[in-house]
């Protein structure tokens, strides 16, 4: 999947990957895609329950390698 914007948080702790996800996904344009690269699969969880009760939708979710990829697709305003 073609995305408009790439986020790498590997690395970084759970509560900052929502927080930074978050803050990205506000300032992109609807109708663009982020891409989000994680490692804690809890985080995957919660992340996915987020964008699900928001405008965003995840387009795409799998593991590669020891990693999971997230494709959010932002959401019009209303």
């Amino acid at each position: 999947m073609s995305s408009n914007s790439k986020l790498d948080l590997t690395g970084v702790i759970s509560p900052l990957c929502l927080l930074k996800c978050k803050s990205v996904l506000t300032g992109m344009k609807s109708g663009h895609v982020l891409e989000v690269l994680l490692q804690d699969s809890g985080v995957v969880e919660k992340l996915v329950k987020i964008i699900e009760r928001s405008q965003d939708q995840v387009m795409e979710s799998k593991m590669e390698k020891d990693l999971y990829r997230i494709c959010i697709k932002k959401g019009s305003k209303t």
